[in-house]
């Protein structure tokens, strides 16, 4: 077993749901390809820039396999009555190669925004960013995507954004470990 850096562990969000934090798995990839499905065109467009009806095979693969190092993604899960696992969020960074610096995706089915898991997957995902020598996180944020930069601002992570080719271009320096 591949040593990750993150402990899986159960979270309550705002509303009192219990959700399930792990690492992604390369296994992952159908259920990554639900939660897509799952999603809106807005928030698949606010993710992916691009109104995608289906995630490609090769996408789903890209983002389920990573090397929890320099590329690391954590999951929030819940069970459907039935009990088969399903993904509701998803935190990921991608470390710019040679650089202590990662660009960083977050995305949250519908049905699960809201609640501040967003926010808990953050924060999460910086603390593993930071003991992997990560100390920048940069994103690109559509002005539209009033919720992101919303969120961004609440836990005060805007400390660089510039309007460039119609979008924000977002980076902060992630908290010192506690």
């Amino acid at each position: 077993m591949v040593s990750t850096g993150f402990e899986p562990r159960t979270i309550e969000v705002r509303d009192g749901t219990k959700l399930h934090l792990r690492p992604i798995v390369a296994e992952d990839e159908a259920l990554l390809h639900e939660a897509v499905a799952a999603m809106s065109e807005r928030t698949v467009y606010f993710r992916f820039f691009s109104p995608i009806k289906r995630m490609s095979d090769a996408l789903a693969h890209r983002l389920a396999v990573v090397d929890y190092n320099d590329r690391f993604a954590i999951v929030a899960t819940s069970h459907r009555p039935t009990g088969k696992e399903r993904i509701v969020g998803v935190a990921r960074y991608d470390r710019a190669r040679g650089t202590d610096v990662a660009e960083v995706a977050v995305a949250v089915i519908d049905e699960y925004q809201r609640r501040g898991l967003g926010s808990v997957l953050l924060a999460e995902l910086a603390r593993v960013a930071r003991a992997h020598g990560i100390k920048t996180f940069s994103l690109i944020v559509l002005p539209e995507n009033r919720e992101m930069l919303g969120l961004l601002r609440k836990i005060g992570w805007i400390h660089q954004a510039r309007l460039a080719g119609g979008v924000y271009e977002i980076s902060f320096e992630l908290p010192e470990p506690a």
